[in-house]
């Protein structure tokens, strides 16, 4: 005889409400890249401005001397919030809970570093004078800010399922 647990619909929301919080993590983090950044400028255009294709972007112009592995880089901070997003409605509930955390995990570490070279040309003196003679402001935006509160919902949210107060 097959025995059959029947879950509580308190059980179902426990189940899912930790993948719900990955879910909006990756989400926040994916649409903060197209919204901007800095410079006026989204993730993507950030992006195209390091490695070079600069003809219609402007300001970006001024980010051509970064080497060309900061923008790829940035378009892997995209691409992994993309897969994270997906490998939570693909996989099986653990593991593409976990994949997604991983993947997220990839994405926050890409945009330290991207972010950790940007922090050292703004305390460089030719990108004072740059910024200051086209009056360019280098001020987190709007998109900055949705990336941030992706990866600490992000984090948050892994921390209350380790901690098994949500599953």
């Amino acid at each position: 005889m097959i025995k059959y647990r029947v879950k509580s619909m308190r059980d179902t929301m426990k189940l899912s409400a930790t993948t719900t919080i990955l879910k909006t993590a990756g989400l926040l983090v994916f649409l903060g890249l197209f919204l901007p950044i800095t410079y006026d400028l989204g993730g993507y255009q950030v992006a195209q401005g390091i490695l070079g294709n600069t003809q219609q972007l402007g300001k970006a112009t001024l980010l051509g001397p970064i080497a060309d592995l900061y923008g790829y880089a940035l378009l892997g901070v995209f691409l992994c919030a993309l897969l994270s997003i997906v490998a939570t409605y693909v996989s099986k509930r653990d593991f593409g809970y976990f994949v997604g955390c991983a993947l997220l995990a990839v994405s926050l570490l890409l945009s330290i570093v991207v972010a950790l070279k940007f922090l050292s040309l703004s305390n460089s003196k030719f990108l004072h004078f740059i910024t200051t003679t086209f009056g360019i402001q280098v001020t987190i935006q709007a998109g900055g800010y949705s990336m941030g509160a992706g990866y600490l919902a992000a984090v948050v949210g892994f921390v209350l399922r380790v901690a098994k107060i949500i599953k």
